[in-house]
């Protein structure tokens, strides 16, 4: 039960990030970095990870963020325990952003390509006329 309220505890943490200024939020994240760099707790590297999950965060970086999740969910936990299966929540989404950015930069290319080709045949054609 009380992995259970440490949960809801990340999820409300989560909540106020998300209503913290970037000065805020940085303050916030050295503060959490150096906590964790001590103690190491795993209360501590979920708030590290959620921190890193924050939208437009100069240390948001996926690889990191995945690191620390994999350390979260490879402890010998329970299965069923609630903190792991939060971590291996985050760890499953994060890994979707990234497959989503990836296609996303692969379409970006594709469509770059196609404007290329489309200059290069306006040009091809004023050069004729």
């Amino acid at each position: 039960m009380r992995e259970n309220a440490e949960v809801a505890a990340l999820l409300a943490y989560y909540q106020g990030l998300l209503a913290m200024t970037a000065e805020e939020l940085k303050s916030e994240y050295q503060g959490i970095s150096q906590t964790y760099a001590r103690d190491r707790s795993e209360l501590g590297r979920l708030r590290l990870a959620l921190l890193m999950c924050v939208p437009g965060t100069e240390w948001r970086d996926d690889a990191r963020l995945l690191t620390l999740l994999d350390g979260a969910v490879s402890r010998k936990t329970p299965p069923d325990s609630p903190r792991r299966r939060f971590a291996i929540l985050l760890q499953k989404l994060v890994m979707e952003r990234q497959r989503e950015q990836k296609r996303a930069d692969e379409l970006q290319q594709k469509l770059d390509s196609m404007l290329a080709i489309e200059r290069s045949l306006r040009g091809r054609q004023l050069q004729k006329k």
